[in-house]
């Protein structure tokens, strides 16, 4: 299926963000082309274009990926034209780390805020794929709100619901997360025939999974846009807000639940 949502550049919105706030989105991925370490049945960008784990070089590629000096000029006019910012948040259509400098990119932002706009929180929303890569794991630790995801807690389910490049396994993403001190954990709800992270064994495997990492956070949501699969159909309310409540009796981890 062809993309639902694709940037046309490295800034977009700001937006209201159900979880963040008025936040300015940063998208450092190449215009036209979703790279990613998943293809999540659910996402709002749809198909990934480039199913990848690591980008093709340290240097990048700089007819695809967008410069530091782009980004610079980019965010810093945003800044001083949306004021009172709550997060400037890299996300985009797909996964923001596999930018080769962005750790580089992480500071130059944080630079710019800290004279512009120093209320404001830089974070990162990612897969949490690349966390043993060194330059991704250096620019996600430099962000200030750290957005890990996590669907599932046994690989089956991660399989399925995730569908990650070839060389990504799921225990050692758990692994990692475990060892993050301050991160928060966001968990896209799915149910359907064919496979589900709400009920049965998939649900108690996420919730030892969470146990095990101790995130100061998980964030519980439902689909809430059109999704490249049909079948991954929007969990009702009623569940979100139960799961939520049930995660955070079982673990101790605070919980938020959102439509």
């Amino acid at each position: 299926m062809p993309a639902l949502i694709m940037y046309p550049g490295i800034i977009y919105g700001p937006v209201r963000s159900r979880r963040l706030g008025l936040s300015l989105g940063v998208n450092l991925l190449p215009v036209g082309r979703k790279i990613c370490s998943f293809n999540c049945v659910y996402c709002e960008c749809g198909d990934t274009t480039e199913l990848i784990d690591q980008a093709r070089d340290e240097q990048g590629r700089p007819t695809t990926f967008p410069t530091i000096a782009a980004v610079q000029q980019a965010i810093e006019h945003a800044l001083h034209r949306y004021p009172n910012l709550d997060t400037i948040t890299f996300a985009g259509h797909g996964e923001p780390t596999l930018h080769p400098r962005f750790p580089e990119i992480v500071q130059t932002v944080r630079d710019m805020r800290d004279r512009i706009q120093p209320y404001a929180r830089v974070g990162v929303l990612s897969s949490a794929a690349l966390l043993t890569r060194p330059r991704p794991r250096v620019g996600i630790d430099l962000c200030d709100l750290r957005m890990m995801k996590l669907d599932a807690g046994d690989e089956a389910t991660f399989e399925a619901i995730d569908r990650p490049a070839a060389n990504i396994r799921l225990e050692t993403i758990i692994a990692e997360l475990s060892r993050m001190p301050n991160i928060i954990i966001q968990t896209c709800l799915v149910d359907s025939d064919r496979v589900n992270n709400v009920r049965g064994e998939p649900w108690e495997a996420l919730v030892n999974a969470i146990d095990r990492i101790r995130p100061d956070l998980i964030q519980l949501y439902a689909v809430d846009r059109p999704t490249p699969e049909p079948w991954a159909r929007k969990v009702p309310w009623d569940v979100v807000q139960s799961r939520a409540d049930e995660l955070q009796a079982r673990t101790g981890v605070l919980a938020e639940p959102f439509a």
